[in-house]
């Protein structure tokens, strides 16, 4: 019985030391996904494209929503002097007008959404390519990222490096 509990201790004790040891062995590294990712070349200079393509789309948009307005505010003050048949058919027009707007404004909405997400799946891409590169190349066993990490020392962020090699070459 002594040589069992003495057996199983020195077999506890053995597993304790060799995990330490294969601990110790491996080499783990952590990347901030999204701060490598946006603070790329590529993805700021998608941004730029992409508060160029806003501004353009909300532009069109005010001038739309404008002669909405303008043409609500026409037909209040003439309301009065119009036949029945006049006032509904200008109510359809401005009816038909707002519907349009919404079109455009939904239609802008989901080009921006497009957009953006074919300049994440260019960079996603090049991430996943750009990490695997570099774990072969520096011989890491892990490489983690944010959200699934609680605690990294400093020393094991490759963010910085992540993000230099995702600005060189495809």
């Amino acid at each position: 019985m002594i040589f069992r509990v003495f057996g199983a201790g020195v077999l506890a004790f053995g597993l304790l030391v060799s995990s330490n040891v294969y601990a110790e062995e491996l080499k783990v590294a952590f990347v901030d996904v999204k701060s490598a990712i946006e603070n790329t070349a590529q993805y700021r200079n998608g941004l730029t494209q992409l508060e160029k393509m806003k501004t353009t789309k909300q532009k069109e948009l005010e001038v739309l929503r404008d002669k909405i307005s303008q043409m609500d505010k026409d037909l209040l003050s003439q309301s009065m002097a119009m036949s029945p048949d006049r006032l509904a058919g200008k109510q359809q027009a401005i009816n038909n007008m707002k519907k349009d707007f919404q079109r455009k404004l939904q239609d802008a909405q989901d080009s921006m959404t497009a957009e953006r997400n074919r300049l994440l799946q260019g960079i996603n891409t090049k991430f996943g390519k750009k990490i695997r590169e570099l774990g072969k190349q520096k011989g890491y066993d892990y490489i983690l990222t944010k959200p699934s990490v609680l605690y990294v020392k400093n020393t094991h962020d490759i963010t910085a490096e992540v993000t230099k090699l995702l600005n060189t070459g495809k």
